[in-house]
């Protein structure tokens, strides 16, 4: 008995252990603040791109700006990049700006695969510089784990905080495609 006991703990464990960051039990003030931190990081962060130049999201000055946290080895990386290339186009040229972010350890293979894929996407990394804790706080980092992909999209010039989410998105759907839209209003 003590043994199936045992076992059945070990199981409901590693269930909870297997759930994607930002799922298993926080309080719910902590979980609240996490998007808010995540966006305050991005956009304090200073990046480099493939070719070395610095970069901030400042720069970019489209209504919209979608960060894509990302990484070759995610399935559900690769399975969300055509669409938010499909999304992105449907906005139009001067809607959106779009920022494929890679983790320092990821950074060769993702240039590697984007380079290949011929997406039209800004691709960075944070530039050496930045503090541990300010890429932690971008990627929602926790004993060492993180989720991908993580959006992150910031609209209008003050680059206000619209949408933060973990896990793949349909960007083509409609009703995700509706709420874009709603952004894209309001932003312009």
């Amino acid at each position: 008995m003590h043994r199936r006991r045992h076992l059945s703990r070990r199981i409901a464990l590693a269930a909870v252990a297997s759930l994607p960051l930002g799922v298993a039990a926080r309080p719910r003030a902590v979980a609240a603040l996490l998007p808010q931190r995540q966006a305050e990081a991005l956009i304090r962060g200073t990046f480099i791109n493939p070719s070395g130049v610095t970069r901030r999201l400042g720069d970019l000055t489209r209504p919209l700006l979608l960060v894509n946290l990302w990484s070759a080895w995610c399935p559900g990386c690769l399975e969300e990049l055509p669409s938010i290339h499909m999304m992105a186009a449907s906005l139009g040229p001067d809607a959106i700006d779009v920022v494929l972010l890679s983790h320092a350890m990821n950074w060769h293979a993702d240039h590697d695969y984007l380079r290949k894929a011929a997406l039209p996407f800004r691709h960075w990394r944070f530039a050496p510089e930045v503090t541990d804790s300010l890429v932690a706080a971008a990627f929602r980092i926790e004993a060492d784990r993180f989720a991908l992909p993580q959006t992150v999209v910031f609209a209008g010039r003050d680059r206000s905080l619209v949408w933060s989410s973990e896990g793949s998105q349909d960007w083509t759907d409609p009703d995700q495609l509706r709420l874009v839209r709603a952004w894209l209003a309001v932003a312009r």
